[in-house]
């Protein structure tokens, strides 16, 4: 297994694309297929989600951000706080963020398409250690809208690298995974600009959710157009 980091969306699709982007969807998204959301519908406009909704009625919940701020007329802003299970229990999720969903929307075309997190670092890991394929891009979402990477992302990517057997890494994924390994990461992570923005906004309580390692199971897998649950035992 040949495993690289990629910052931002990448110029190339490898045939296994893992999506992480900490602060917070991926902590969201994986939150809510663990609580029994039925499936995470992506969209890659705000337009778009909106029109998803309406088509699909009461079935749905609409959930998104631009900027860490909820769009109008939307049920939910990407708290994992909210994916609560008498929630989300047994619904679709039609799904907008300002990162995340811009690198899946781009990725559309992967043969495996994941999403990590710390929260599932391990079992992404296990997995990808269990299917043992050629190669494996990580991909640190970063702050699109700014062209910046993001310490949170790249420490989720390197938690996932940390775990995984692998023959081969690039400069890039070393580096993640140096950055991980180190001691201070949560101290470093917790100063960072996304974790000072979602504080400066009222969303700092959101910060040790998704910075909580290895509490999950749970896998997002794209299928069809989805995201479903893909539980590693």
């Amino acid at each position: 297994m040949r495993v690289d980091v990629v910052f931002g969306l990448p110029k190339e699709l490898t045939s296994v694309i893992i999506v992480v982007d900490v602060f917070r969807s991926s902590t969201t998204i994986v939150t809510a297929l663990e609580n029994g959301a039925e499936e995470i519908v992506p969209c890659a406009s705000i337009d778009e989600a909106r029109k998803l909704k309406e088509k699909l009625g009461n079935k749905a919940l609409l959930v998104g951000e631009r900027m860490g701020f909820k769009p109008e007329g939307f049920d939910f802003n990407i708290s994992p706080r909210f994916m609560k299970p008498e929630v989300i229990s047994g619904k679709k999720i039609v799904y907008c963020s300002t990162n995340l969903m811009k690198v899946v929307s781009h990725c559309l075309n992967a043969e495996t398409l994941l999403i990590g997190a710390l929260t599932n670092s391990r079992a992404v890991a296990k997995y990808l250690n269990a299917i043992k394929p050629e190669s494996v891009a990580l991909v640190a979402c970063g702050l699109i809208p700014k062209n910046m990477i993001t310490v949170e992302d790249v420490i989720g990517a390197g938690a996932i690298v940390s775990k995984l057997e692998y023959d081969e890494a690039s400069d890039t994924a070393l580096l993640a995974r140096l950055a991980y390994e180190s001691r201070k990461w949560k101290d470093f992570v917790k100063e960072g600009f996304v974790a000072n923005y979602l504080k400066k906004i009222g969303w700092g309580e959101d910060i040790e959710i998704c910075l909580m390692e290895d509490v999950s199971n749970v896998i997002p897998i794209l299928k069809d157009g989805v995201f479903k649950a893909l539980v590693v035992d």
